[in-house]
């Protein structure tokens, strides 16, 4: 949604000739779907005082806390992808400090007021032009004045969003400066180089004030092309050094994160993890016969499995250990026109069928299940989106391993989703998805105008946000192959259409940079995010969403998050989720499904 800034209906910029002539000329002139790399050095401090003054006259020696600055920081890039249609500014919504001081820096549209909506927690900020002054070299020093005010409503809310949802997340009224100096080179189509220092003061507690100070300075480094060579070695390279990290990680099976709790006998999370990182190992390429590998699932068949996410992930790793090599490169070229059903050992099969008996326990006991199959972590009266999209992946599993499902199981769960499917209020977009056979083809994407309807964790009148919202969608692709699979045909049509209108979602609210949507949510699971993004794209075979590559977008974020030792940055998650959905989305580890189309 394009909805982050818009300039003042009075506002001009009147700083002189060379201004005005090289704001005529300026334009980003990145590649098409390519991205600018920047090498970046930033600092980020904050103090506290009794009073405003105070804080501002204070050294900032101390850190700033997460709840204003999420510990992830944003990748130094501009993807093209992320620019307006004249290509002069940022049109995807900040969710971070640091982002705005990037938007405002980049911003080539010489507008006088930028407005940010819903940056929590200190709602919409509005930064003014309060000086700028051009050197004799061309480069600019800019000056604006920071102000907050509580988040106005947009279309699409839900109702009382705003007073419920909005200004309790938003309860922090910042003032302050941001003041940038940048050079841009008007024949490349590039700002070079950009320094930007933001201070932002505000009332924490009664008789206590904070002060924040961020100092960002940005220099060109590379421009990209779309998926060139450099980007396609060094995704090799990153998901190499990830699978070595993991590996090590999972030796021996014995570390804490990999043992289930005794308090919690039946929730088997640390499990989850083991088959997590089993399933991403074999999408990594690492060989069944890896010595640590192989130790490691054979632990994992033998564990007792007990909630819907470990019992789905085991499924999930189990496929994975027995599937065709290459199968998933083998659909995207169009060799294998579908997945292949898997040879699994009697054995395992034995074991994998105990786990599917227990993952159809795991359901909403307020539901008949043969009716409306809503899961659970385990057999209770509840159930969340999260738990549905694993217990229907462990299904797709269950059935790609020839381990038999109860017979309207899928027709079962699509009505589950499509119940809580939330409401459009009124928003629609025009949808342009490209699939992989469509380029390959040569052929155009169509535009569907569509409802945009997300996902929320449980309930459809609940704000929807981008992780829900695709693991949502995957389940209807799920369910709608499953059926096709099973000869079912009975709402197909209604499948369809929920599923454009995930899809168009989506694209309103399209980001890489944090969790889209709802903004409670915009810096939770961001590593979930994305791998839930691979999954819903590649299940439904998109390459591209309105023209953006999404894949690249994607990758070129995890790849400036990778650690030297392989790992990839935690969020709110265990480094070793972090990396597995890492390498499970730089793998593009899932394979399509059937779609009868």
């Amino acid at each position: 949604m394009q909805m982050w800034h818009q300039a003042a209906a009075t506002g001009t910029l009147l700083f002189g000739s060379l201004l005005a002539q090289q704001q005529q000329q300026a334009k980003w002139q990145l590649p098409i779907r390519g991205a600018a790399e920047y090498r970046r050095t930033a600092t980020a401090r904050s103090c506290v005082a009794e009073s405003p003054a105070k804080a501002l006259s204070l050294a900032v020696t101390n850190a700033v806390p997460e709840r204003y600055l999420p510990k992830v920081p944003p990748a130094a890039l501009l993807c093209q992808g992320e620019l307006d249609r004249e290509q002069l500014a940022i049109a995807d919504a900040p969710r971070d400090l640091r982002d705005v001081m990037r938007a405002v820096a980049f911003d080539l549209h010489g507008r006088s007021v930028l407005k940010f909506a819903r940056l929590v927690p200190f709602g919409d900020l509005q930064i003014s032009s309060s000086g700028m002054r051009v050197d004799a070299d061309g480069a600019q020093a800019m000056s604006f004045t920071v102000t907050s005010s509580s988040p106005d409503s947009l279309p699409g809310d839900e109702v009382g969003m705003r007073k419920t949802k909005l200004l309790p997340l938003c309860p922090v009224s910042v003032a302050g400066t941001l003041q940038v100096q940048r050079t841009v080179d008007v024949a490349l189509g590039l700002v070079n180089s950009c320094r930007s220092e933001l201070n932002l003061v505000f009332a924490e507690a009664p008789k206590l004030h904070r002060r924040i100070n961020l100092v960002e300075d940005w220099t060109i480094a590379a421009v990209h092309q779309n998926q060139d060579a450099w980007f396609r070695s060094q995704v090799s390279v990153a998901v190499r050094r990830a699978a070595g990290w993991l590996l090590r990680a999972i030796e021996g099976a014995s570390a804490s994160y990999l043992k289930d709790k005794e308090e919690k006998p039946e929730r088997s999370f640390g499990s989850g993890r083991l088959a997590l990182a089993c399933q991403t190992l074999f999408h990594a390429d690492v060989a069944a016969s890896d010595p640590i590998l192989e130790r490691a699932f054979a632990e994992l068949m033998r564990r007792k499995l007990f909630d819907t996410y470990a019992i789905s992930t085991a499924l999930m790793a189990l496929s994975a250990r027995y599937a065709p090599p290459r199968e998933t490169e083998l659909i995207h070229d169009g060799t294998l026109q579908e997945r292949s059903h898997r040879q699994v050992p009697a054995t395992d099969r034995t074991i994998a069928t105990g786990w599917l008996s227990q993952l159809l326990h795991n359901v909403d006991r307020r539901t008949d299940p043969d009716r409306t199959l809503r899961f659970n972590y385990t057999a209770a009266s509840r159930f969340d989106n999260s738990v549905q999209q694993y217990g229907l992946l462990g299904l797709d599993a269950a059935q790609l391993c020839d381990i038999g499902l109860p017979k309207f199981a899928w027709q079962a769960a699509a009505k589950q989703l499509l119940d809580v499917q939330g409401d459009s209020n009124g928003r629609s977009h025009a949808l342009v998805l490209a699939t992989h056979k469509d380029l390959a083809a040569g052929k155009v994407a169509r535009k569907v105008r569509c409802p945009t309807r997300g996902f929320s964790y449980q309930d459809g009148s609940e704000p929807a946000y981008g992780s829900m919202t695709a693991a949502g969608t995957s389940g209807l692709l799920l369910a709608r192959a499953g059926m096709l699979m099973d000869a079912q045909t009975t709402d197909l049509g209604a499948m369809d259409a929920a599923i454009e209108a995930g899809f168009a979602w989506i694209a309103e609210e399209f980001t890489t940079r944090a969790n889209p949507g709802f903004v409670g949510r915009s810096q939770s699971h961001w590593y979930y995010w994305l791998y839930s993004l691979e999954r819903v794209c590649e299940l439904a075979g998109v390459a591209q969403i309105d023209g953006r590559d999404w894949y690249f977008e994607g990758a070129m974020q995890l790849l400036a998050h990778q650690e030297s030792d392989g790992s990839f940055r935690s969020d709110d998650s265990l480094r070793i989720e972090a990396t597995c959905f890492a390498i499970l989305f730089l793998k593009k580890a899932t394979a399509a499904v059937r779609t009868g189309r």
